[in-house]
């Protein structure tokens, strides 16, 4: 009689194991956590499409490239102290349809609750004609999750935001966010084995510009749509793995790999978080880029800088070197002939080194 109920307490354990979860506000990050990333190359054969219930994902296949630490502050910027919880640094943003000039120092602000977490505004600076930090509050806010996360939810938005800026007219943004929360069970990464629900996102994005600072006589530039497949766990801020799509013709083509992990030496870490403060400051642009990548570099003195954009398995396609630089300035390249996805553009000076990531479409 001992051994039978030994026996049938044994085959409880995976059944607890293995049971659904849910996500709510309280795995959320919080100002003063930091998140570490790694970049993987490639899912080879594997079917970012496949889900099920009790469903174990195996990636623990995944071969790191780059690395990235992802800060979250409190905001300290008006409004923003006001209106949100949580600042990001952003080194990697979306592209902007300005004309004319790079705008630098991206953060993105978001506001979390018992009810969502959802992105309110954002900001960048722009010294040719704005003095201060341009703060852009959306006008319908982007709800990124809304809780709690479980298997089986639906929740969709329609996100925008406008911005008039003097001397050139004005941009904008729509976004229609789609949750589909269609799995859930185990997932094995590199680092760890979690239990996590799956959700799979369909993300459109219009960018607006006009040179009428009312947006009254724009034109609107549709992006691709973009397919996200996240696996949320509880405690992990994040998710502990993201793979991201968009769409060519009929197919999916993954543009971006990322997993939670630990510091790793060997990598390149992409931002200047983790480089040392003489390192050059470097900001790309566009981001996500089809056709041109504009490089803008600023270094503590005039010399060498040399430019190198390579695909995340560590393939350089492009390695030129700019002799007695000044220590400022831009470098274009072209980028139409590339295959999609994500890329590494390492800006050497004499005095360091940074890295930046980039998504061709």
């Amino acid at each position: 009689m001992k051994n039978s109920i030994l026996f049938a307490f044994g085959l409880l354990i995976p059944a607890i194991g293995f049971s659904q979860i849910t996500i709510t506000n309280n795995d959320m990050p919080d100002p003063g956590d930091s998140v570490r990333v790694s970049y993987a190359f490639s899912i080879g054969s594997a079917d970012q499409t496949l889900t099920d219930t009790n469903y174990v994902w195996d990636y623990s296949f995944l071969t790191p490239s780059a690395q990235e630490r992802i800060e979250f502050i409190a905001p300290s910027a008006f409004p923003f102290n006001l209106l949100s919880d949580l600042a990001v640094t952003n080194y990697s943003p979306d592209s902007l349809p300005l004309i004319g000039g790079i705008p630098t120092n991206f953060t993105d602000y978001y506001k979390s609750s018992s009810s969502s977490f959802r992105q309110i505004g954002l900001s960048f600076d722009f010294p040719q004609l704005l003095p201060i930090s341009a703060p852009i509050i959306f006008s319908a806010a982007d709800y990124i999750y809304r809780f709690p996360v479980a298997y089986g939810n639906i929740d969709s938005c329609d996100a925008a935001y406008g911005f008039p800026i003097p001397g050139i007219g004005y941009i904008g943004q729509d976004r229609h966010r789609v949750n589909v929360v269609d799995g859930w069970g185990t997932l094995i990464t590199p680092l760890d084995t979690y239990q996590v629900v799956r959700m799979r996102t369909v993300l459109d994005i219009t960018d607006t510009i006009s040179l009428d600072t009312s947006g009254q006589t724009g034109f609107a530039i549709p992006r691709p749509t973009e397919i996200q497949y996240k696996w949320l766990a509880p405690g992990m801020k994040i998710p502990v793995l993201e793979i991201d799509c968009q769409i060519f013709g009929n197919a999916e083509v993954v543009t971006n790999i990322q997993y939670q992990d630990t510091l790793r030496d060997s990598l390149w870490q992409v931002s200047v978080l983790d480089h040392d403060p003489n390192s050059p400051f470097v900001t790309v642009y566009p981001n996500p880029a089809s056709e041109l990548v504009n490089v803008l570099f600023q270094q503590h003195q005039s010399g060498d800088v040399q430019f190198i954009l390579s695909d995340l398995s560590g393939k350089a396609v492009v390695n030129v070197v700019d002799r007695n630089a000044n220590s400022s300035g831009i470098k274009t390249f072209d980028v139409s002939a590339l295959p999609a996805g994500i890329y590494l553009i390492s800006v050497v000076s004499e005095t360091g080194k940074t890295v930046s990531k980039i998504v061709i479409d």
